[in-house]
Parts: C-alpha cells; structure tokens; sequence
C-alpha cells in the first residue's frame, strides 16, 4: 500500500497542468418533487447517495439504485445526509437529533447506528471503503473542525498543518484520503496516506477542493477561479480537467467511482441547485 501511495503521489507531481478537455455526457439527478438536491457519492455499481429537500431547512437522505430512489431518515431526526456508499451498499452520513446535535451514521443490512467522534460536539461520516474505513469531520468544544479516520473501531484526529479547519471527504480501498485544509487565506486539497500530506492545487485556481478520490488515482472536487466563481473539475492519468455542467452558474464535483463517474451540484441560472451524473465518454 505505501508503493501504490508513493506511485500515486509522483503521478501527481507530474500532472500539474491541464489537458486536452475530457468529453463528459451530463444528466440531471433529482429526487421527484424536491427543490433542492446534492448527490455526494457513487459506488463501482452506479448507485448514488445523497440530499435532498422538499422545503427549505427540512433535508433528506436518499438512494439512487438502478432509477429507482429511495427516502432514506435515521429514526427520529429532524434532518439526514446520506453521504458515502461502498461496493457492498453499505452507507454513511450525518443526521440532527430532536436536540439539534449532528451525529455521523452507517446504514447496512438496513439498519441504523450513530456513532460520535469522543468528545465532539458534531460529527459527520462522508465516506466509507470496502473495508469499512470510514472518513468523515468532528467540531471539538472550542468550534474548530477537524478530519477524522475510523478503523478497525478505532478514531483519529487527522489535521492538515496551519489550518483553521480540515475537511475529510473521501477514501478510497487503499486507505487514501482525500480532503481540503482550509488556512486563512485559501483552500488546499490535498491527500493523505499514514500521516503523509501531498497538497494539490488546480492550476491558475485561487483555491481547490476535494471531493473525492478513487482506486486509480482519479480525483474529482471543485475549485475557484480569480473571478470568484466555483467550477467542479476531474484529474485522469491525462491532467486535470474542468467539468461545468452545461448552462450552470456553479459547479461542484462531489463523488467519483472506478469507472471515472463523478456526481455532484450545479445551480441553475434561477440559483435552484440540481444534482448530476457526469460520464466519460
């Protein structure tokens, strides 16, 4: 794994511009009669998780398996995020309690668990690989947030040096972690592998994001550009590549799978945001 990660990083390196454009086939993915959606992860088979919401302030979970969705609410919460699905259709997220307090959560077999980061005041689970790795955020007593990795039942802190906040946001079967240190002036996207950084920076963009990362290497997230607006963009073993959904005023790239589909949120030009699908062709 330490080869594979070492591999991985001096690919990198040597790919820090962009390429010829990658031709992406868009669809819209929305839940039937919602306002709001963000589809934040897609697994090998296809099947996407994530939020949605039938009014403002009220979100959703749901479960996109072969066009059919699914509702998805932990038991009593008064919102859900479904947010990372493995191979094996299990599934993790955050939802807010009766109380007002987030808790990160697995869905398998179809049954919940909660589980909380020791000590924080707000956890959240963003992804989960084949091995039951889960990654995911914790805010501590004093506000701050901080990345976490859950394994063999154990949690660790992981933190992006300097930073103000870390946000963890995908895991792929490697145990590499993708995920974005924010300073106080930019974001970093960077990558991690026991307890080694590698930042990545989209060229020319003032800020980047990670969404995810897959078993090849191949990255997805969203960046800002020196006029402020936000683009989703792809890294292959080609480059790096801008992905707009077309006509969209904001673009951000959430979840990539082995097959190199990545979903994600695009606004509109009314400001409604809309879940995608973006396939490589």
């Amino acid at each position: 794994m330490k080869r594979a990660f070492l591999l991985a990083i001096a690919f990198l390196a040597s790919t820090l511009t962009t390429s010829a454009q990658v031709t992406y086939r868009f669809k819209t993915i929305d839940f039937p009669g919602s306002i709001f959606n963000r589809p934040h992860n897609i697994n090998r088979w296809g099947d996407i998780v994530g939020l949605f919401s039938f009014q403002r302030g009220v979100g959703h979970g749901y479960l996109l398996h072969k066009g059919n969705f699914k509702q998805l609410d932990f038991p009593g919460a008064t919102f859900t995020s479904a947010r990372g699905i493995n191979s094996a259709g299990v599934i993790v997220g955050g939802y807010v309690d009766a109380n007002n307090v987030d808790h990160a959560f697995l869905l398998a077999n179809a049954q919940y668990t909660s589980f909380d980061f020791s000590g924080a005041t707000s956890t959240d689970a963003f992804d989960i690989n084949d091995s039951g790795e889960i990654v995911g955020v914790y805010i501590d007593t004093a506000g701050v947030q901080h990345g976490f990795v859950f394994k063999n039942g154990t949690f660790s802190s992981l933190d992006f040096p300097n930073a103000v906040s870390t946000d963890v946001a995908g895991v792929n079967n490697l145990g590499i972690v993708a995920g974005t240190g924010t300073t106080n002036t930019t974001g970093n996207a960077f990558l991690w592998y026991q307890g080694k950084f590698q930042v990545v920076r989209f060229p020319g963009a003032v800020a980047t994001f990670f969404g995810d990362v897959n078993d090849s290497g191949g990255l997805c997230g969203f960046y800002t550009d020196t006029a402020g607006a936000s683009h989703g963009f792809s890294r292959d073993p080609s480059g790096f590549h801008s992905l707009d959904f077309p006509g969209s005023t904001l673009t951000l790239a959430l979840g990539i799978n082995s097959k190199g589909r990545i979903v994600g949120e695009y606004q509109d030009a009314t400001g409604v945001t809309h879940g995608f699908l973006a396939v490589p062709q």
